[in-house]
């Protein structure tokens, strides 16, 4: 696929021939290997569409890059052009969510998400990653929920504070990072 407007154009016509998250992957993964040949095909964090059946947008993650954990309510495919992307996923429980597994995904690797998957993402990596994630409705008008960080209080997502959590859990991340590799640095005695 030569440009993202063509991109967008075939997800779209998929949805309305009836496809799903399946074929919607199959779409996502012709994509990222022309991502791979011509990185500067996809721009960071740019709406590619955006209709009441369908969501596409470019995404960045920073170096060491967190989200805390949310739902989407609707499916999704997440695929990945550079860089890596750990998904966590959780069950919610009486006592709040619950890990119950993870799953990375590298460059050229797309995913399927169901409605009720409930998950977080990090970038484990000390350089940026970029996806392509398409969503089966309009996802910023959908009902969604975010997990507080601190207490895993099951909230409405309210964006500006899921960024505030991210921009929060990233920093926390890069320290930890930085930690990890003075300890890993050899000593100057």
């Amino acid at each position: 696929m030569p440009s993202l407007k063509e991109f967008a154009s075939a997800c779209k016509q998929c949805i309305d021939d009836g496809g799903g998250p399946a074929e919607i992957r199959e779409l996502v993964q012709q994509a990222l290997s022309i991502q791979a040949i011509n990185p500067k095909q996809v721009e960071i964090d740019e709406i590619v569409y955006r209709s009441e059946d369908l969501f596409i947008v470019s995404l960045a993650q920073p170096p060491h890059g967190e989200t805390p954990i949310h739902d989407h309510g609707i499916w999704g495919v997440i695929g990945i052009a550079e860089g890596s992307e750990e998904n966590i996923f959780f069950r919610q429980t009486d006592l709040g969510p619950v890990e119950v597994s993870r799953r990375m995904v590298n460059a050229g690797e797309a995913i399927i998400l169901g409605p009720d998957v409930i998950h977080k993402i990090r970038n484990p990596c000390a350089t940026g990653s970029l996806g392509l994630h398409v969503y089966g409705g309009d996802l910023p008008r959908g009902k969604r929920h975010m997990w507080h960080p601190a207490t895993g209080e099951r909230l409405l997502l309210e964006q500006s504070r899921f960024e505030g959590w991210c921009e929060e859990l990233t920093a926390a991340g890069e320290a930890n990072y930085g930690h990890l590799a003075q300890l890993a640095a050899p000593s100057a005695t």
